[in-house]
């Protein structure tokens, strides 16, 4: 199934490109209050994306913690190995979920952005100088259209990094830990049943 939909044409306006989608569009409250409700929602997920992380890695921690320290039992040595080595794995991915992912941009033209440059997002600015910075901030500021487009850009760049690397990771850790879980109880009820 092919997609009849043909790519937006960029604007030449701003960095971004896509300030002309935002012409007519008048700053109101509901526009304003649309964004900003999407941007308080990404930002809650975000959140709950590291409660739910440092949950697993508090728990991981235990129960390697615990299970290291009684893989000498031979009757239990299978179970917990398969139980440590599940738990390890989850909780290396818990830890890259709320890891940081942070890559300054090296800009060899502050006058020459590319498209995805986010002015809200400090490891972005922060490789401006300060009155390019202004400069564009200004720019953005003067019309309604040009703070949509930096908003609507900032809420996309939110939702990329929670949809590409949050939750992916997050998602596996829980796998494997339930995974993890699921085996050793199975070879652990296996070697009472059957030796």
């Amino acid at each position: 199934m092919g997609s009849d939909r043909q790519p937006l044409p960029k604007s030449a306006d701003s960095h971004i490109g896509y300030r002309h989608l935002f012409e007519g569009i008048l700053g109101r409250n509901t526009a304003d209050y649309s964004i900003q409700s999407a941007q308080k929602h990404h930002v809650r997920l975000s959140l709950m994306a590291d409660r739910k992380a440092n949950i697993i890695i508090t728990v991981s921690s235990i129960v390697l913690s615990l299970t290291l320290s009684r893989l000498n039992e031979p009757e239990l040595r299978l179970a917990l190995g398969t139980l440590s080595f599940f738990t390890l794995v989850a909780l290396v991915l818990a830890i890259l979920a709320v890891l940081p992912k942070y890559r300054p941009m090296r800009l060899k033209d502050p006058d020459d952005l590319p498209d995805y440059f986010n002015i809200m997002f400090f490891a972005h600015f922060s490789e401006l100088p300060k009155d390019r910075f202004f400069q564009l901030w200004a720019d953005a500021l003067r019309t309604d259209r040009g703070v949509y487009e930096i908003l609507t850009n900032d809420l996309y760049s939110l939702g990329l990094y929670l949809a590409r690397h949050k939750f992916p990771y997050l998602r596996l850790s829980y796998l494997f830990f339930l995974t993890g879980f699921v085996s050793a109880c199975v070879i652990q009820a296996f070697e009472l049943l059957f030796h």
